[in-house]
């Protein structure tokens, strides 16, 4: 049985690294889309956060003004004279209801303010007629306040609630020295307004917002669910306890309502004992990441196929590269033409020229001092200094002209269609402009100045060929030189002819 030959050392080396470049492209792949999706979640949950804490302001705004009329309300009674029932005095009486209704009227949202006596019995109403009733909040069972003003917040449930709709009661008590309730003021928020603001935001289907106290009830939800509402939710399992929690907080769990897995973020309500829940359904969040990663998954599959299939090819093909690579016609620090790239183009021209009789100019220009270029500042600055020469002439070569970098720190630009007059003109705005630049910094930040001289020569009739005018040329440029650098020269024959 004939053995296939053993690959060369080449081509497995090749073959070795397109496989170590698979697994590396799938790897960082693999990689970036891991770190993808946890920006899509890090983002989610700052959305989550950030909407959670818009509303938490929201809402902490509308209690907070409930508070403070609650406060005012205080401020103008007295419990001992004005929280009395029967009031024997109906015109003190309406003096208090007035109160109440105008401070009522400062925030539209509340359904009522009322003010209750020591045996927590209403004794005033902004809007309702429930006189002589008794107060279902949890203080009214003992009637233990504590010493002073205290804030107290609670949920009632349409059977608890006098308006039969339901609602959050803030009372602010004024307790005395021992804890014993001398009376207070309260404020009724229906939660429908809350509902109905929860309304006004754009939620996809999925997702939730949603208003509970620090117990977990929850008071108000979007999109609507009206058998939770009032209903405690059990926390979930990284949930932190709304009680302990301060300021704004996110997590992501299963949903006790649907069981749906969710980004939350939470947010207090200032001193309240309530917050505002935001979730963002978790599949929705990262709907736009998986499309992606199967997009980036399919291709990359579909590459590691066509590489391994031209691979062959692209083997074949290499021995063919090499020997376009060595026909290049650019000269690999500038960019530009090289050497051969401008002696055949220049012998074309020189030819079209002689064959139409058009004028045919070419410019040779060295860098003034070079080698102490190179001596003070180093080759990487030479290199530099050569690369803006480069740029500078192609810059000013027009459509049909040609530079190229003949060698070393030598260079030459040929202009077809161009007389005398006009090369003399371009060559003058070449020298300026490498005389003015001052793009290339040394190490130290100083600007390294330098100058070109250059030599100019038009077609006459005495060449021969190309490479006879760009001896003329060259011939030129020694006489710049000579003349001490930074010049324009053309020989003496040249300018009797082309410039009178």
């Amino acid at each position: 049985m004939q053995v296939a030959p053993a690959l060369p050392a080449r081509l497995r080396g090749l073959y070795t690294a397109v496989l170590l470049f698979l697994f590396a492209l799938g790897s960082w792949l693999a990689w970036d889309l891991w770190r993808e999706r946890e920006r899509t979640m890090e983002l989610a949950a700052r959305l989550v956060m950030q909407k959670s804490q818009f509303m938490a302001r929201a809402f902490g705004d509308t209690f907070l003004a409930a508070d403070f009329v609650l406060r005012d309300v205080l401020g103008h009674v007295r419990p001992e004279r004005d929280l009395v029932h029967p009031d024997p005095d109906s015109d003190h009486r309406q003096r208090i209801e007035g109160l109440l209704r105008v401070k009522a009227a400062t925030i539209p949202v509340l359904e009522d303010v009322a003010l209750f006596n020591h045996d927590c019995i209403f004794t005033a109403f902004a809007k309702g007629n429930f006189y002589g009733r008794r107060s279902t909040q949890r203080f009214c069972a003992d009637l233990q306040v504590g010493p002073g003003e205290r804030l107290h917040m609670q949920y009632l449930p349409v059977e608890r609630s006098a308006s039969k709709r339901p609602v959050v009661v803030m009372a602010r008590t004024v307790g005395n020295a021992q804890g014993r309730l001398l009376g207070g003021a309260m404020a009724v928020l229906d939660l429908q307004y809350a509902q109905n603001w929860l309304a006004s935001f754009d939620v996809d289907p999925q997702d939730n917002l949603s208003l509970l106290d620090t117990d977990g009830v929850l008071l108000a939800r979007i999109p609507p669910l009206p058998q939770a509402i009032g209903q405690r939710l059990a926390p979930t399992p990284t949930q932190l306890p709304f009680s302990e929690l301060v300021g704004v907080a996110t997590f992501t769990d299963p949903s006790p309502v649907d069981g749906r897995l969710r980004v939350y973020g939470v947010s207090r309500l200032g001193d309240f004992p309530l917050v505002a829940l935001v979730g963002f359904d978790r599949s929705t969040v990262l709907q736009g990441w998986r499309h992606r990663a199967w997009q980036l998954l399919a291709g990359y599959a579909v590459l590691c196929a066509l590489t391994l299939l031209m691979l062959r090819i692209q083997l074949a093909m290499l021995r063919q590269r090499e020997e376009l690579r060595a026909l290049a016609t650019t000269d690999a620090l500038t960019g530009i033409a090289n050497r051969g790239q401008l002696m055949h183009i220049g012998a074309q021209e020189f030819a079209r020229a002689r064959r139409y009789g058009q004028p045919l100019s070419v410019l040779m220009l060295d860098i003034d001092r070079f080698k102490s270029v190179n001596d003070r500042w180093g080759h990487p600055t030479g290199d530099q200094v050569i690369r803006v020469v480069a740029q500078t002439l192609r810059s000013l070569a027009r459509g049909q002209d040609l530079g190229g970098r003949l060698g070393g720190e030598e260079f030459a630009l040929l202009l077809p269609a161009t007389p005398l007059a006009g090369a003399w003109a371009i060559a003058e705005r070449l020298r300026q402009n490498v005389q003015d630049s001052d793009s290339v910094r040394a190490t130290d930040g100083a600007a390294v100045r330098f100058t070109v001289s250059i030599g100019v020569a038009a077609l006459a009739a005495q060449d021969t060929d190309f490479d006879s005018l760009l001896q003329r040329a060259d011939r030129a440029l020694y006489l710049a030189k000579d003349g001490g650098r930074n010049r324009v020269e053309l020989l003496d024959s040249d300018a009797a002819a082309g410039l009178g």
